[in-house]
């Protein structure tokens, strides 16, 4: 009986030899398969954090594609997905599911991807137009920039220079604002953080938004506060509003803006005719968000110029007039009419926009028309012949409303008149 269960085994041992020989043959055809992957794959030295499939998700969104998030306001406390106090560790640059996406995810990020880019349809057409091959090129290059831009690399002892040699993440700018930083280290990182907002895709922007705003504005209210104020503080104001500007040149960054309640308060107090460059960009953004703003922005908007007023006890509209009267700033007087006509043209109401523009009128700009009239630059033109156009267009709606009103006045006159003379004639004739 020993034989057959020796025989058994014996059977058991010569078939352990063909697969053995069959494993071999797979493992030494995996590694040749692997060599011949990795040759084929693009030798970058850069070395940032691997996309994690719930960092992926929370990226690119490709497969929560149709839930439809809602609108997030603005959050002071610390972003909970990076954490402030470690920054990750550089890893490899991206790992193989982003080189093996499905044909509809690579479509889905596609479209993500453009989004992100803050492209116009106008410019996503010819895109869409490209081939799977070229698309699925431009999603692997974008996981990897997206990663790289939110990871950043390690930086120790804050900013290196003035050049901005170092690339810092959104959250390694949060942590240097949050830091206490002034003056000329201030300024060199509101310069990088300038660069970073108008380069990086609006994730980026979105990541540093959580709480980078809060702390942008901040700083600047901490800077308006200042009885004297040094050279150095109106640059870092001037640096300030630029990081604002580029901040808000997308639906995510203008909805934080307007969603908090500072923002427009300290953007008005900021307005300064002595300093104007960093005037034109003030009222460029508010001219911005007046116009393509919510339904009771202007409200929000006109408030808040008017408690910038208070505080310095003058009018609320002498400081965009005086803006106008410097004649050697010739884009500030352009961005102030503008600022004009968006103020004056938004409101629904006839009496409303008359009461605005008249307002206006009284505080100067009345004997200052002529004289820009006179200056021969086709900007200025335009919004003064916009200002004339719809002040005409105010005065001939207010024609015909008066001319209504007395048509309705001398109708139960008229008709009076007529069951008078009627009644007249009958008692006559009798």
């Amino acid at each position: 009986m020993e034989q057959p269960g020796a025989a058994a085994s014996g059977a058991g041992g010569s078939s352990e030899e063909p697969g053995g020989g069959r494993s071999t043959k797979r493992s030494a055809g995996s590694r040749a398969a692997n060599e011949e992957e990795t040759k084929n794959k693009p030798k970058l030295n850069i070395q940032i954090k691997t996309l994690a499939d719930d960092v992926r998700d929370r990226i690119t969104s490709f497969r929560k594609s149709t839930v439809k998030k809602e609108k997030h306001l603005i959050q002071h406390p610390i972003d909970s997905q990076v954490a402030m106090s470690e920054f990750p560790a550089p890893q490899p640059l991206y790992d193989e599911r982003s080189l093996n996406l499905s044909e509809k995810e690579v479509l889905d990020l596609f479209e993500k991807m453009m989004e992100d880019m803050n492209l116009n349809e106008e410019r996503k057409a010819p895109l869409r137009n490209k081939d799977f091959t070229t698309k699925h090129e431009m999603v692997v290059q974008y996981i990897s920039a997206t990663a790289k831009s939110i990871v950043g690399s390690k930086v120790t002892g804050g900013l290196k220079n003035s050049k901005h040699e170092c690339t810092l993440s959104s959250q390694e700018y949060v942590h240097e604002l949050r830091s206490g930083i002034s003056d000329e280290k201030l300024l060199n990182c509101l310069e990088s953080l300038r660069v970073s907002l108008t380069s990086n895709p609006v994730s980026w922007v979105n990541n540093f938004g959580h709480e980078g705003l809060g702390l942008l504005l901040d700083v600047l209210e901490k800077l308006l506060d200042k009885k004297q104020q040094e050279n150095i503080d109106k640059k870092n104001q001037y640096k300030l509003i630029q990081c604002l500007k580029a901040f808000m040149n997308n639906k995510f960054g203008l909805q934080r803006i307007l969603g908090d309640e500072r923002s427009l308060l300290l953007l008005a107090r900021a307005i300064d005719p002595k300093q104007p460059s960093m005037m034109t960009e003030i009222v460029k953004i508010l001219s911005a968000i007046c116009i393509i703003g919510e339904e009771n922005i202007l409200d929000k908007l006109l408030g808040a110029i008017t408690t910038a007023a208070e505080r310095n006890n003058r009018e609320r509209f002498s400081p965009i007039v005086e803006g106008l009267e410097n004649h050697e700033a010739l884009q500030l007087q352009v961005a102030c009419m503008q600022f004009i006509n968006a103020l004056v043209t938004s409101p629904y109401e006839l009496d409303f926009r008359i009461h605005l523009r008249n307002e206006f009128l009284r505080s100067g700009l009345k004997t200052m028309l002529p004289d820009l009239k006179e200056k021969e630059n086709d900007e200025l033109d335009i919004q003064l012949r916009v200002f004339d156009e719809n002040k005409e267009d105010d005065l001939t709606e207010l024609s015909h409303r008066l001319s209504d009103i007395r048509a309705e006045m001398e109708y139960p006159f008229d008709k009076l008149e007529n069951s008078f003379s009627v009644c007249c004639k009958k008692w006559i004739c009798g």
